[in-house]
């Protein structure tokens, strides 16, 4: 936990004290790290007690939303807490990004007062073009984070591209929302989900930009979440999106790699060349394809 007792903040972000939060920000600077980004959990700003959590979840990626899930009464305090548990987390184990408001909606002012914080990138929502994202590049030289939510974006996702972009996050939900399309097309075996999937998966790669997939909403049933993992990992995708400590850890179960076994294979095929093993020929591709899961 970050802190031991919450009591004060509780009071902090019941009251909207935003004073109150500020004298608390004392922004550090720390060594960041770079993860697999199996899992990338959503905690809310104003969610103290899960943001008190965040140094216990095994997450590779936490995102701290501003944005869908945080009542609109409560975002600016809910930016204040974030700022105040950043200040006190010293040497994360995971990425740290921002999920800011849409750049019309205070984004832009949020990318600036966090700017001076120890966060690896921030994330922004309700894109339509790239030039949208121009002038984020004259206010932060931190990585940005894309969710692919918009029918703009998605259907010229191949030419969606820039040095700063690292991430895209896929927002199903919204992405359905302005199709006009019903939220129960949403199934295992629906072509035209594996078709959207597929799409988001290579040109994502295609750019050279990590995916990860959608936030399974039903919680609850982790054994659909783990179907869902393993269909977007079929599809190539890197991680998914999660929204308790549950599905954490069994996204990084599955889109995990044997490590131990690529580096046998890399270290063999450097030593002897090609070779067979238990009916797998290892010639040049496969031989790539584990040296790439070896430096992931």
């Amino acid at each position: 936990m970050i802190f031991k007792d919450l009591k004060n903040l509780e009071e902090i972000i019941k009251n909207n004290d935003i004073e109150a939060a500020k004298k608390l920000i004392k922004p550090i600077k720390t060594k960041l790290v770079t993860t697999k980004k199996r899992s990338a959990l959503m905690v809310s700003g104003h969610q103290i007690k899960h943001l008190n959590k965040i140094d216990e979840i095994p997450a590779d990626v936490i995102i701290f939303n501003l944005e869908d899930g945080v009542p609109k009464e409560k975002k600016e305090i809910a930016k204040y807490m974030i700022a105040i548990f950043l200040s006190q987390y010293q040497n994360p184990n995971k990425e740290l990004v921002i999920r800011i408001n849409p750049l019309n909606e205070d984004g832009k002012e949020e990318i600036k007062f966090f700017e001076k914080f120890n966060i690896n990138a921030f994330r922004i929502p309700k894109v339509n073009s790239i030039e949208e994202i121009d002038d984020v590049f004259f206010i932060t030289d931190k990585d940005l984070h894309i969710s692919i939510e918009t029918k703009e974006v998605f259907i010229n996702l191949k030419d969606f591209t820039h040095p700063k972009l690292k991430v895209f996050y896929l927002g199903l939900y919204d992405l359905l929302n302005e199709l006009n399309i019903s939220h129960s097309i949403i199934k295992l075996d629906n072509p035209f989900i594996h078709k959207i999937l597929s799409d988001f998966s290579l040109y994502s790669n295609y750019n050279n930009i990590h995916p990860i997939g959608f936030v399974y909403q039903q919680y609850k049933d982790l054994k659909g979440f783990s179907k869902w993992c393993l269909l977007q990992k079929d599809m190539g995708i890197k991680g998914v999106g999660c929204i308790t400590p549950s599905q954490v850890e069994i996204a990084n179960k599955i889109f995990d790699e044997d490590k131990e076994f690529a580096k046998m294979i890399v270290e063999k095929f450097e030593k002897t060349g090609p070779f067979t093993i238990d009916g797998l020929f290892v010639d040049e591709p496969i031989y790539k394809n584990y040296l790439m899961i070896l430096r992931g």
